[in-house]
């Protein structure tokens, strides 16, 4: 390793156990991990791409699967146009503003789209198509096919060519065909789809099937029935009206015929003569003098024509009608006649045209110039009857006497007319509602035979030729989309899930101390083959870590300013490579001219001597027990020049020893005599010795092994530092896997030269 591995950054040293627990640096972190760093997140998506490949694979290929196994469907739409029966109301006369006059109506769609959604619709539908023994839609047929002719359902046959269901359906309860019916209805209309085209009257029918042929005959047969259902309501009404009009016209007819029977039979009974507008009982006259009534009569004859004489010359032409002169003139009553035509004519045609049309035009003018006909002919006649005045005056008075005594008679025959003028008005009404109903009878009669359904196919279905259902590829999008995500989120998993360290960034981030260096792992046979492969291979990768860490191990100065001399190298277990670190760094060390001690601190399960091959006889715990001096526990590493303390195994009695005032005085003889002093320390999780021995040392080295020790591990361990306010830790990474470090892409990656796997240490 490079000195590019160590990067510079500041650390604060732990105020108390609190902050070094998070860090002592736990508030700056807590500032920093506010920020996304897009690029970890693209690092971290890099390290995991296998995973996320992974799942991205098997994804696709179940929903590869899931595309293989689902049935393909298929939709078929037809299109109806239903007619609005606004357009039926429109007057003739307002065709070209037709757009104008219709609005568009959607209760009308909204009514006719149910009627096609309608289970007797679809009744219809299953009928025509025999849909009862379509395997598609029962499942009792299906199980009689599978039971019977397999090969039939296969081939989707009806039971066209198989009529065993047909025979069992036959012998079936009728509940329980319609039980069957029903089922069939509903999954049917499951099926069925009918919307609106927005803002018009047309309205799409859709069928989904796994048979494409079926689905265009299916939203092709609703279309049809749908129409021939229209047309067959329309004719239901027809009839019904028809039938209630042959009613009402036959008691109208009776009701006319009983009014006119009633007036002919009063007159006959009145002796009331038909044309005039005085009813005098000429039986009642001639059973008097018939010279005094003559008389009476043309007294009264003269001062009725008198009194007319004077209205006219007061200006009153509206009495002269009531002249006997008037009444007997034929030409007047001839045009009176007209003129009654004409105004029953205008009535009648008032009804159907506005007055200003030609025809009513025509018709007032007609009927104007009939009055000035009839004002000029009374005119005439008044002007006669002014003449005739003076002669009639001398018969007035005898004739004066015989009309007051014909008043009672007048009086009763009044009352006659006026009931006669009631049974006369009664069955003219009675005739005109007659005359109005078999207009509408005959109008009826016209409409049944020209019969529109008010509707109309405008596309029948074509066949499709592609499935609509599964999208394949929406479906692989998805599946794509999902697995990606899923992958991703895994990925994330993961990472949050992962408590190993991998980078001296993240043993920075969360134990707030340096890292001083990474050391790859070596794969070899046993200790001694990877204790001499730093003198084998200087320039080698590991070779160069070490170094970097001895670099960086001197430049960090202590307050006072001077460089560390006394090393402690420990870890949270055993086997997190200290003991092999201690001896690289020492023969690296004391091959460029220094002068380097190891000491095994290890008294319950010592391991320096089986690195470099030594024997145990005589170590550490005859010194400072004092059976031996410390010249005859030393010993030299011949290759580089190396001395080593070995030491043995005394579990009973190894703390003592270590945290004796003996084993301190001797770490400052040594830190006088040596350049540096390294003392390889048990691990910190298992015994407190390594905390006594930071007591002693300058700088605590705690190696950490790449991908394996937990991060809660790791925490407990350097808690056990800062609970005693030891603050001059740092870390090294060992045992690092190069390949997977280079292909995780971590801003610490170590110089790779291939030939590096693991270490058996």
């Amino acid at each position: 390793m490079t000195s590019d591995t160590v990067q510079s950054k500041v650390y604060y040293p732990a105020s108390d156990a609190a902050d070094v627990y998070g860090g002592p640096n736990a508030k700056a972190r807590q500032d920093e991990e506010v920020f996304i760093d897009i690029r970890s997140i693209f690092l971290m998506l890099w390290r995991r791409k296998y995973v996320i490949f992974g799942i991205l694979l098997i994804g696709l290929s179940l929903t590869i699967m899931m595309l293989s196994v689902i049935q393909s469907q298929y939709t078929a739409r037809s299109l109806v146009l239903v007619e609005s029966s606004q357009q039926n109301n429109i007057p003739s006369e307002l065709k070209l503003w037709v757009d104008n006059y219709v609005r568009f109506d959607s209760t009308l769609v909204m009514n006719e789209i149910e009627v096609l959604r309608s289970r007797s619709m679809a009744r219809k539908v299953i009928e025509r198509l025999e849909l009862l023994t379509d395997p598609d839609f029962n499942s009792r047929y299906r199980e009689s096919l599978q039971q019977y002719a397999p090969e039939l359902l296969k081939r989707k046959q009806t039971y066209k060519s198989f009529n065993i269901f047909k025979t069992e359906l036959d012998s079936l309860p009728a509940d329980v065909v319609e039980y069957q019916i029903n089922e069939v209805i509903t999954r049917f209309i499951n099926k069925l789809s009918v919307r609106s085209i927005p803002g018009s009257y047309a309205i799409q029918i859709q069928y989904v099937s796994t048979d494409p042929v079926k689905a265009a005959l299916i939203a092709n047969t609703v279309a049809d029935v749908y129409i021939e259902q229209r047309l067959e309501e329309k004719f239901k009404a027809g009839r019904k009206l028809t039938d209630w009009l042959d009613g009402r016209l036959k008691e109208l007819r009776n009701q006319v015929r009983e009014s006119e029977m009633a007036v002919a039979e009063y007159r006959a009974k009145n002796n009331l003569t038909e044309g005039i507008r005085t009813y005098i009982s000429t039986e009642q006259v001639s059973q008097l003098n018939s010279q005094l009534i003559n008389a009476k009569a043309s007294l009264a004859e003269a001062q009725a024509r008198l009194s007319q004489i004077k209205n006219l010359a007061e200006g009153n032409k509206g009495d002269i009608e009531t002249s006997g002169d008037v009444l007997k003139s034929g030409f007047i009553q001839s045009l009176r006649g007209k003129e009654s035509d004409l105004i029953q004519k205008k009535s009648d045609l008032s009804n159907r045209y506005g007055q200003r049309h030609p025809v009513m035009i025509k018709l007032n003018t007609e009927l104007e110039s009939v009055r000035r006909k009839i004002e000029q002919e009374m005119d005439k006649v008044a002007l006669s009857i002014a003449n005739e005045v003076e002669v009639a005056q001398a018969r007035v008075q005898a004739l004066q006497s015989g009309l007051n005594d014909l008043k009672n008679v007048r009086d009763i025959e009044n009352e006659k007319l006026i009931k006669l003028n009631e049974l006369i008005r009664e069955a003219e009404s009675n005739r005109m509602i007659f005359d109005n109903f078999l207009q509408t009878y005959k109008r009826s009669d016209e409409q049944d035979e020209l019969q529109d359904a008010q509707a109309r196919v405008i596309s029948y279905a074509a066949v499709p030729n592609r499935a609509t259902y599964p999208d394949r590829l929406l479906f692989l999008s998805l599946g794509m989309m999902f697995s990606l995500f899923l992958g991703v989120f895994i990925s994330f998993l993961l990472e949050k899930m992962d408590n190993k360290f991998r980078s001296a960034n993240q043993l920075e981030k969360f134990c707030g101390f340096p890292c001083f260096a990474l050391i790859p792992s070596v794969k070899s046979k046993n200790q001694q083959e990877l204790a001499k492969f730093i003198l084998e291979k200087p320039s080698s990768t590991v070779a160069e870590a070490v170094r970097t860490l001895r670099t960086v191990i001197n430049l960090r100065a202590r307050r006072d300013g001077r460089k560390p001399k006394v090393l402690t190298i420990t870890s949270s277990f055993p086997g997190e490579g200290k003991t092999t670190l201690s001896g690289w760094l020492g023969r690296l060390t004391a091959k460029s001219g220094e002068k380097v001690i190891v000491i095994d601190c290890d008294l319950r399960r010592p391991n320096i001597h089986r690195s470099f091959g030594l024997g145990n006889d005589v170590t550490i715990v005859d010194y400072l027990t004092g059976k031996n001096e410390l010249e005859d526990v030393i010993r030299k590493d011949d290759p580089s020049g190396l001395h080593i303390i070995c030491a043995k195994s005394v579990p009973n009695s190894a703390l003592d020893l270590v945290s004796s005032s003996k084993m301190e005085t001797l770490v400052e003889a040594l830190k006088k005599e040596y350049d540096l002093v390294i003392l390889d320390s048990p691990a910190c999780m298992a015994v407190s010795d390594a905390r006594i021995l930071a007591t002693y040392s300058d700088e605590v080295i705690y190696t950490v092994a790449w991908d394996q020790t937990p991060r809660e591990v790791v925490m407990g361990g350097v808690k056990q530092f800062t609970d005693m306010n030891y603050n001059n830790l740092a870390f090294t990474l060992t045992n690092v896997d190069v390949k997977r470090h280079v292909r995780y892409g971590y801003g610490d990656t170590v110089y790779y030269y291939g030939d590096y796997q693991e270490d058996t240490a």
